[in-house]
């Protein structure tokens, strides 16, 4: 990939923290988003747009990293969470879901639909394993089961489960029960694009 590094002093996010990696990766199980490679992206921080600018996402500790020059070369850069509304990795975007007390969504998820009045997200998991190699240690990370969330009337519903569907939508839920027994297959293969067509589906009826 295309490492293309912006200078510290021109741009506003240059408040961020260096980053240092904790974790000793090998055999390419790595805790990032599509590559361990800086990939070019855009970004909305504190309300400014950057483009084409090198991003790494760490889906493993939820932070997103930037490539920028100093005077000292070139280093990797954590982004303060908090300022970090949104991102494009290749063609995948990213919105930052603010903390909220006993919340069960929060962190950076991925956008799967956005609607006029709602949005499908997704929350990317790696889990880790650790390894010991001659009295050496080092950490393979895999993809988990991801969190899917909708976005609706100002809130936020984890979804695991039909049910969970038919009580963000109590008045179609005969249709929510049609559409879960006709795309069995769908939703086995691909959740992302099963509960997308549910969400279209049902969104001209809202």
């Amino acid at each position: 990939m295309f490492d293309k590094a912006i200078a510290l002093e021109n741009t506003g996010i240059s408040n961020g923290v260096e980053y240092l990696e904790q974790h000793i990766i090998r055999n390419d199980q790595h805790k990032y988003f599509l590559s361990s490679d800086f990939v070019l992206g855009n970004l909305q921080y504190d309300g400014q747009p950057y483009f084409d600018i090198s991003l790494k996402y760490n889906i493993y500790d939820d932070i997103l990293l930037v490539l920028l020059e100093n005077s000292g070369g070139v280093s990797n850069f954590e982004l303060h969470k908090e300022n970090v509304d949104s991102f494009k990795i290749g063609n995948h975007d990213f919105i930052r879901v603010p903390s909220k007390e006993n919340s069960e969504v929060q962190g950076f998820h991925e956008v799967l639909l956005n609607l006029p009045e709602l949005m499908l997200l997704k929350k990317h998991v790696k889990k880790i394993s650790k390894h010991l190699d001659r009295n050496f240690t080092y950490y393979e990370f895999e993809n988990d089961d991801p969190q899917h969330v909708i976005f609706y009337g100002d809130s936020y519903f984890p979804i695991k489960s039909r049910r969970d569907v038919q009580k963000i939508f109590p008045d179609h839920e005969k249709q929510i029960r049609i559409f879960y027994r006709s795309n069995r297959q769908l939703r086995k293969e691909n959740p992302d694009r099963f509960l997308s067509q549910l969400l279209q589906s049902l969104n001209s009826q809202l």
